[in-house]
């Protein structure tokens, strides 16, 4: 597991500081509403759609925000907010559901 996380990392540290904020608001939102589903007793299933759903609608939520407010929507912003999205749910998938 140490291995992986060092690769993400390195992956991570050739982004600019933008990026890596999209992807771990979307990873850490994902991570939060898995863990809430869980909290409430909600199945494997139900604790995946949930992170899945949540860093998703995060991440659409940031890029329709920046549009409205920049006039711009950056599509290497809509990568990482995917990418911290499938990430944060295949974690949870790992390690809770």
């Amino acid at each position: 597991m140490k291995k992986i996380i060092d690769k993400i990392i390195a992956w991570l540290s050739h982004w600019d500081k933008d990026k890596v904020l999209h992807f771990s608001l979307c990873l850490i939102i994902s991570i939060i509403a898995a863990c809430i589903v869980k909290m409430c007793k909600g199945d494997t299933w139900s604790i995946v759609a949930a992170a899945f759903f949540a860093g998703f609608v995060t991440g659409i939520g940031k890029e329709i925000y920046d549009e409205w407010k920049y006039g711009d929507s950056d599509s290497s912003d809509w990568a990482a907010d995917v990418i911290g999205t499938v990430i944060g749910t295949i974690l949870t998938a790992i390690l809770i559901g």
